[in-house]
């Protein structure tokens, strides 16, 4: 069994489309058996058009920036509400899905097992943070597929332990440099001149994890064992990644 997890697509505010890459990959007939919208993406027709050809078994859960309900069509003019979680099942596995913005603090690990034990499941799927991850904790598989547009994410970009050692030696470094600079030039004399100096702001370049690429997660569910192939779509090429995860026989259930 395949499940498709899509996840801030932010159409229209932020992003126009999907990929054509990912919709060509996607536009398979009867190959996915369930889609499952992580938040964020019920503001364009188009693309709920879209996920419904790509399968009619669609489940949705609401981000911050969805409207309480689903838009209404000719055909079918009752409204229904989007939850904001929802629990599925597929082989022997019990999927949870949650958008990011209802995990406090945001991405949490320690926060996201709390409700991956208070929903009962064994794997987690949220978005919200426009970034794919993937890790085990505890005996549960965590999934965020990221944005499936590389739309931008208007949180602050998140930096490494590693990054933010080295910001903090270099800074240290150059305040160093600059008091000795600041030394030496008040030894020197002081020459005045008739031209404003103008002071050159440099703006050092964050990795933002993966934010701005576009990218999907593909989970093969067979019996006790969960497949995800993640899908990032870089520089106009698709690259895929593997990760299997295997359900613990104690967690399986008669």
């Amino acid at each position: 069994m395949l499940v498709l997890a899509l996840s801030d697509a932010h159409i229209p505010d932020r992003a126009i489309d999907l990929p054509d890459k990912f919709k060509k990959l996607l536009s398979v007939p009867n190959k996915i058996s369930q889609v499952v919208l992580l938040d964020n993406c019920t503001k364009s027709y188009d693309l709920l058009k879209f996920v419904n050809e790509v399968s009619p078994n669609v489940a949705i859960v609401r981000g911050e920036f969805d409207n309480a309900q689903l838009p209404t069509t000719k055909k079918n003019r009752i409204k229904e509400s989007i939850p904001i979680n929802t629990v599925i099942r597929q082989g022997n596995f019990k999927i949870g899905c949650c958008s990011g913005y209802t995990v406090v603090p945001k991405g949490d690990p320690l926060s996201l097992l709390a409700l991956a034990r208070q929903l009962d499941v064994d794997i987690m799927l949220w978005g919200g943070t426009h970034n794919v991850e993937a890790y085990t904790l505890e005996g549960k598989f965590f999934v965020n597929p990221g944005s499936c547009t590389g739309a931008f994410n208007s949180d602050w970009p998140i930096m490494s332990e590693d990054e933010v050692i080295n910001k903090k030696e270099t800074t240290e470094v150059d305040t160093n440099k600059q008091d000795e600079e600041s030394a030496v030039k008040s030894e020197e004399p002081k020459e005045t001149t008739s031209t404003d100096k103008k002071e050159k702001v440099e703006i050092s370049n964050l990795d933002i994890n993966g934010s701005n690429v576009p990218s999907f997660c593909l989970l093969d569910i067979q019996d006790s064992v969960c497949t995800l192939y993640i899908y990032i779509y870089i520089e106009g090429e698709v690259k895929v990644d593997r990760v299997v995860f295997k359900k613990e026989e104690t967690q399986i259930q008669p």
